[in-house]
């Protein structure tokens, strides 16, 4: 009896151990998956000379030098290739993030005050372009705006422990902008907002296999 009991117990030991294991090697493998996409996406476009001259472009001079009425299309070259450009990598900046692809605690660090500040910039653009095409264009980049907004950055930034140049705590400011909510709460509620969509989206791609 005694030894059927200890038998059970080296069982489980052994089961917990390999679950331990999986789930470690999973953690790890994520971790160097988020590291090297987010690498990828800095030293391929962000860090891209000619990104970063479009985005100065699009945030100082577009509104200046056009007409949101025009769209993005109704500009004329090379301005619509730059603001094209500029969309097209926070677009895909901002499907990593929605999806959970990559950290978002990391991507939200290195993108949100640009992130925030392109879409003001461009948003009258996407817009018209979006009346004369009849269909929505950067959405995801529309969406993470409207996340990034509802951080307050030094709130977030003391969540994550970092300190002043004094080594004092970074501390929220009285009255500081966003939700009031932490970071964590924010995501959350956040991703909680697409995941039956995401879910029902599956299951009609699933139902309409089985059809096939």
């Amino acid at each position: 009896m005694i030894f059927n009991v200890v038998s059970l117990l080296l069982s489980i030991a052994a089961a917990v151990t390999a679950v331990w294991s999986v789930y470690r090697q999973i953690s790890r493998a994520k971790a160097d998956s988020d590291l090297s996409m987010t690498t990828d996406l800095l030293l391929t476009h962000v860090r891209d000379k000619e990104f970063q001259q479009d985005q100065l472009w699009v945030l100082q001079d577009l509104g200046r030098e056009h007409s949101p009425e025009l769209g993005i299309e109704g500009l004329p070259s090379p301005s619509n290739y730059r603001l094209w450009n500029v969309g097209i990598v926070y677009e895909a900046v901002s499907i990593m993030l929605r999806y959970e692809i990559t950290n978002p605690s990391i991507m939200l660090s290195l993108t949100q005050h640009r992130l925030i500040k392109t879409w003001e910039a461009v948003a009258p653009f996407v817009e018209a372009e979006r009346a004369r095409r009849g269909r929505v264009v950067f959405p995801f980049f529309e969406d993470a705006y409207a996340f990034a907004k509802e951080i307050d950055p030094d709130r977030f930034y003391q969540e994550l422990g970092l300190r002043r140049e004094d080594g004092s705590p970074r501390m929220a400011a009285p009255g500081a902008g966003g939700s009031g909510r932490s970071f964590t709460q924010e995501w959350r509620r956040w991703v909680s907002r697409r995941r039956p969509h995401r879910a029902r989206g599956v299951a009609r791609l699933g139902a309409r296999s089985s059809r096939d």
